[in-house]
């Protein structure tokens, strides 16, 4: 029997752990390091989905965001903001389906602005209700809004029969003007081209289109971007020409604007002109700056815009018109205005730069998104005029 005792481990030098201390340290750290790569992919996409969320949502819900500080004979006192205090033509709407035409500012201060009331459609002004500024500026129908005579009519669609407003014009043998709203708004968009159109005889067809209140619904429920609303556009230039049309002029709001130019592109040999009012002109910057203004770092915006394309299947870079422009050869009027916190502009500066010499007629005013006919409405109405007359 050996008396030798047995060879005992040597052992590490001082200060430095044992081999076996190290890997399953090193293993503890990497399981952190994984766990903490789950966490912060778990985030980032938990964020992307809520972000792809909010884009495709339909809401039709109206806001209120401030209090009326005041109301006295003529005048209404409201919170200094930048909406509240922009010259131009503005209606005040309240809860409770409450509504009036502002004036100019005729006094405030620091922190509120008192601006004349030139007459309320809708309700009665009171101090302390909710509120908003609706740049939409009128409510109801074109005759109750404006006093023009119309038709509430239905265009086929693969969806269903969808509703629109036709403002007949001097006959129905002609250039129609179709007009198309932005993403959650609805006809009365398109109240503020309504005169001028109306002046010119053109008939107007201004149409509903799916997922809006009263229209049919897709399988899906969500906003598409235009990627599948476009169909409709296309939908209603078959009815107007169904209808007598000989041509059409495309007139898009906001994502509206990004439904004409893909129906455009589609097929643009009925189309005689195209009215573009802070159009979304690339999906890709706009969603951007979305993220921006909401403080998401651009790789979080970036997941969000993936998980965007693959919820309804839409390929963002088909909505850079920047790409089309050289190749286009239909009259267009563009309006942008400089403080549009909702759309990115520079693409739509680049495409009137791009298209061809002549082709695009862009007007840039100041105000918010579609603000252009509010804050100078007869520089607006005399583009759109000029521009209608001169289209063949």
């Amino acid at each position: 029997m050996s008396t030798d005792a047995p060879e005992s481990e040597v052992p590490a030098p001082p200060g430095r752990p044992a081999p076996k201390r190290r890997r399953r340290r090193a293993r503890a750290l990497m399981a952190t390091i994984a766990a903490l790569a789950v966490l912060l992919c778990a985030a980032v996409g938990g964020i992307g989905w809520y972000f792809a969320g909010v884009a495709t949502e339909v809401d039709h819900s109206a806001e209120y965001p401030f209090t009326i500080e005041d109301a006295s004979a003529g005048t209404v006192t409201l919170p200094r903001e930048p909406e509240t205090e922009r010259p131009g033509t503005w209606a005040l709407v309240w809860k409770h389906g409450g509504r009036a035409l502002l004036g100019p500012v005729v006094g405030g201060g620091e922190d509120h602005v008192v601006r004349k009331v030139v007459s309320v459609s809708h309700g009665t002004l009171v101090k302390g209700n909710a509120a908003g500024i609706d740049h939409w500026v009128y409510s109801g129908d074109p005759r109750s809004a404006l006093g023009l005579d119309f038709k509430d009519v239905t265009y086929p669609t693969k969806l269903g029969p969808m509703p629109a407003w036709l403002l007949p014009g001097t006959s129905p043998k002609g250039t129609w003007v179709i007009a198309v709203h932005g993403r959650n708004a609805d006809k009365a968009e398109t109240f503020r081209a309504m005169r001028t159109v109306h002046g010119l005889g053109l008939p107007m067809l201004s149409i509903a289109y799916r997922n809006d209140v009263g229209a049919p619904k897709s399988r899906d429920h969500k906003n598409h971007l235009g990627d599948t609303e476009w169909n409709d556009v296309a939908s209603a230039v078959s009815y107007a020409r169904a209808n007598g049309a000989t041509g059409v002029v495309l007139y898009g709001w906001s994502m509206g604007g990004a439904m004409v130019m893909t129906a455009l592109r589609h097929d643009p040999s009925f189309v005689r002109g195209v009215v573009l009012d802070s159009p979304v002109m690339d999906w890709d910057a706009t969603l951007d700056k979305q993220g921006d203004a909401r403080h998401l770092p651009r790789f979080v915006t970036g997941v969000a815009k993936a998980v965007l394309q693959r919820r309804i299947g839409i390929d963002l870079k088909d909505y850079d018109q920047r790409r089309y422009a050289p190749k286009l050869r239909t009259p267009t009027l563009l309006f942008t205005t400089a403080d549009d916190a909702v759309v990115a502009n520079r693409p739509a500066f680049a495409f009137a730069r791009t298209a061809p010499p002549g082709m695009v007629t862009h007007i840039a005013a100041q105000g918010d998104h579609t603000e252009a006919w509010n804050v100078d409405p007869s520089r607006y109405e005399a583009a759109l005029r000029t521009f209608l007359t001169k289209l063949p």
